[in-house]
């Protein structure tokens, strides 16, 4: 899939130039037309070269959460004021797992992904080669997991089903691995970054 840490970078810089996929343009279209006020938000996309056995590293967020609670997720949140989406989403995933900042390197980010709950995400793409050790802050993270990158960049993995959300039929996008169940945004992004996947490998 990928032959060094270097043609992961490559591909995850690919990624942060295209645009939004065909696939995900009606959902981005429709939640963008409701009358909500979106808050800035952000999350890291954690890929790990993991030796040639490349992964990605997502959350299971703490069911004491009231946002989201038990749902599987990047690790990050909020902007604070005056701060970026790449700050802030390196900034809250320290927070979260104790990932440890130089030991990641920044590929860039994909175009905002809009969520019902009222947050504009903007995915911050970052790639470790490092033995990677996490310290979990259980408050907001219940278990940090991986997935192999040849299950999340094969388009044919994810299912779709519709949600009645404001009176509109809005997409919703799904991911099964194991036991784990990956959804809404989370699998949305997941599958943005799997569809440049395959224009990238056709090329």
């Amino acid at each position: 899939m990928f032959t060094s840490p270097d043609s992961l970078n490559q591909f995850l810089h690919y990624a942060s130039t295209t645009t939004i996929p065909a696939i995900l343009n009606q959902r981005q279209q429709l939640l963008q037309q409701l009358p909500i006020t979106f808050r800035r938000a952000a999350v890291l996309m954690p890929f790990d070269w993991n030796h040639g056995a490349t992964q990605i590293w997502l959350n299971q967020r703490s069911k004491q959460l009231r946002q989201h609670s038990g749902q599987i997720a990047f690790p990050g949140g909020k902007l604070e004021d005056s701060e970026n989406s790449i700050t802030a989403a390196f900034r809250e995933s320290a927070e979260e797992t104790g990932l440890i900042r130089n030991q990641w390197h920044l590929a860039g980010t994909l175009p905002p992904c809009y969520l019902p709950s009222g947050f504009k995400v903007v995915p911050v793409l970052a790639w470790s080669n490092a033995h990677l050790q996490w310290q979990p802050n259980h408050t907001e993270v219940s278990e940090i997991f991986t997935i192999p990158l040849s299950i999340v960049l094969d388009s044919s993995q994810y299912q779709q089903s519709t949600m009645r959300f404001q009176q509109h039929q809005l997409p919703v996008y799904h991911l099964h691995y194991q036991h784990w169940h990956i959804w809404g945004a989370t699998a949305c992004m997941l599958l943005h970054v799997a569809q440049c996947y395959q224009a990238w490998y056709q090329q």
